[in-house]
């Protein structure tokens, strides 16, 4: 009795693991074709399934002579996924009772003291604030504190308009106020904060002095932009959209995150952050505190995109069943849809989600 209940088990362990060899390969092949057919030269991508990691995979290669093949740590710009940190780092704040999402901006930066705009207003870019004021190079040597008060000379005349707009602005303005209220630069604090209990090791933020660059240049249809039109690295912009990392690191908190773990925040906040609290202007998706979210097939998901010249980036989740995917590419024109619905049909097709 005790050796034919081996048996079957045995039996059964064999084919759900033969069954995740072919999900792997059959995944693995159509990626690889959607990067060869859109002349994506690097892409990496992790699956988390159930919670758990179940796939990272690097595609193509991070050098234009082709010789340095993409790996789940090769590192990206992962652009606007980086408001996902930012967000979490103030609602870390919100917990300790130093911010409260209803402070007026101007209570943390003095820039802002005849302005009534709010935290929760810039979480959800209902602020007003537009991107009138762009990135410049680190070596222009523009400060924080020259950053905001350009902030607030250009945007005088929109700060009255409380609808939806998107704006790097808003959570670099967030970025200030993190900064303001701990007392650490805004970098170190999500470090120290975020990336250190996620295990985030090879992740962080450009600062001028330290390494972190994207190892993946960035390319359009194939080819690098040239460096006068590339994006530049600019402290000020680092909470909208300068965090540098990888697909390996970005699973492991991603996984934390979808678990609500509690080194990172209460699961309350988790739950919070996930709220619809104004709708966008892109159809039926809302924002949340951080997290773009909607309905699909009764599922609840949350994302965010990511987008600067020559990278595209994507986290989509579905919080419910702890069900996730990231892509980091290092192309302009890579098709993130695409990509994500492949995933989704392939590891359903396979009952893997």
């Amino acid at each position: 009795m005790n050796k034919l209940l081996l048996i079957v088990l045995l039996s059964m362990s064999s084919d759900v693991l033969a069954n995740k060899v072919n999900t792997y390969d059959e995944l693995t092949s159509a990626l690889e074709d959607i990067r060869v057919k859109n002349n994506i030269p690097a892409m990496s991508v992790a699956v988390i399934t159930s919670g758990k990691v179940s796939y990272t995979r690097g595609f193509g290669f991070i050098d234009a002579k082709m010789k340095k093949a993409t790996k789940p740590t090769s590192l990206f710009r992962v652009a606007s996924i980086s408001k996902l940190f930012t967000a979490q780092a103030i609602m870390q704040l919100v917990e300790k009772n130093k911010i409260a999402l209803n402070d007026k901006v101007g209570r943390h930066l003095p820039h802002f003291k005849e302005s009534d705009i709010t935290v929760k207003q810039l979480l959800t870019h209902t602020s007003g604030l537009g991107d009138n004021v762009k990135p410049v190079g680190y070596e222009q040597q523009r400060t924080i504190s020259s950053y905001l008060e350009l902030v607030k000379k250009s945007s005088l005349t929109k700060v009255e308009n409380k609808t939806f707009e998107y704006s790097d602005t808003n959570y670099n303005v967030l970025g200030a106020v993190i900064s303001a209220v701990s007392g650490v630069s805004f970098e170190k604090y999500v470090s120290n904060n975020i990336l250190i209990p996620a295990k985030m090791s090879k992740s962080g933020y450009f600062n001028g002095e330290n390494a972190f660059y994207s190892e993946a240049k960035p390319t359009y249809k194939g080819k690098v932009i040239d460096e006068s039109y590339q994006r530049p690295y600019d402290l000020s912009f680092n909470p909208s959209e300068g965090l540098i990392s990888n697909t390996n690191d970005l699973s492991q908190w991603l996984a934390l995150t979808l678990s609500r773990d509690s080194s990172i925040l209460n699961k309350q906040t988790y739950l919070d952050m996930l709220k619809p609290q104004v709708k966008t202007s892109w159809g039926e998706i809302y924002m949340g505190l951080g997290w773009q979210v909607y309905t699909n097939s009764n599922d609840t998901v949350a994302r965010h995109p990511g987008s600067i010249r020559g990278y595209k980036s994507l986290v989509l989740t579905y919080p419910d069943s702890e069900n996730a995917l990231i892509i980091l590419t290092n192309s302009s024109n890579t098709p993130r849809w695409e990509i994500a619905n492949t995933i989704t049909k392939v590891l359903k097709q396979n009952s893997q989600w």
